[in-house]
């Protein structure tokens, strides 16, 4: 196994990324351990009144051990074969050793056990040490040279748009033409091709006069307007007679 650590490409993870790793193992153990509980319900209940029955390792009885077993299990051999657990799967996190090698089966087991147990002893201090050492190591760690590093970097690249060139009149069938905002020819004759007025002889109409009404005839009534100075008609008739 390449040592990751020592030529710079991954980065130690921190003490809140690893607490969140292992909470989601405890979650995982404890999920596991009600399948084991049921089964060492019954065992228990049939070696009752026997040695097995009572306290085998100071005031641990059997059902004790089997379910420290289990639990250490998991973790000595999801390191041990794959170099991590679930949880830290789920986070992106690997266990590696300092020399680059592969991580031996004593070193898994004395880490995930005595390491551990040393870690939590007094008031979970070995693994606060985590979010205080430079190396992110916790007190298992130190113990072991082993380090918790991310597995993989995801490197994000920018997806930039490649530039259309250029299409020639040529190339696209289309007639040379005046250009429109958006790039395409007019249809129809260009302004150059355009009939201009003195060329064809069409003079532009001039506007129609509209006729004017004619003024209707006044009717003929009893009276007529007359000029001042002017004599009536009525009066020339009256000399006539």
């Amino acid at each position: 196994m390449q040592n990751s650590y020592d030529n710079g490409q991954a980065a130690c993870a921190g003490f809140w990324v690893r607490a969140a790793a292992y909470a989601l193992d405890s979650v995982i153990v404890f999920l596991g351990l009600l399948i084991v509980r049921l089964i060492m319900s019954g065992v228990m209940s049939m070696t009752e009144g026997t040695v097995l029955g009572g306290g085998i390792l100071f005031q641990y009885t059997l059902k004790d051990i089997v379910l420290y077993i289990v639990q250490v299990l998991y973790f000595i051999l999801c390191t041990y074969f794959t170099g991590t657990t679930l949880g830290k799967r789920a986070m992106n996190l690997r266990v590696v050793s300092d020399q680059g090698n592969k991580l031996t089966l004593f070193t898994v087991v004395y880490r995930e056990t005595v390491g551990r147990f040393l870690s939590g002893i007094i008031l979970y201090i070995g693994y606060i040490i985590a979010g205080i050492d430079p190396q992110k190591r916790a007190l298992h760690d130190i113990l072991c040279d082993t380090r918790v590093i991310y597995a993989r970097r995801v490197k994000v690249y920018p997806v930039y748009q490649r530039p259309v060139p250029p299409v020639s009149p040529a190339q696209s069938g289309l007639q040379p033409g005046p250009q429109t905002g958006f790039g395409r020819p007019v249809s129809g004759p260009s302004v150059q091709e355009r009939p201009q007025p003195h060329e064809t002889g069409n003079v532009p109409p001039a506007s129609e006069e509209r006729p004017m009404p004619e003024q209707e005839a006044p009717h003929k009534t009893g009276y007529h307007m007359v000029r001042p100075g002017q004599d009536s008609p009525a009066v020339h008739e009256e000399d006539r007679q």
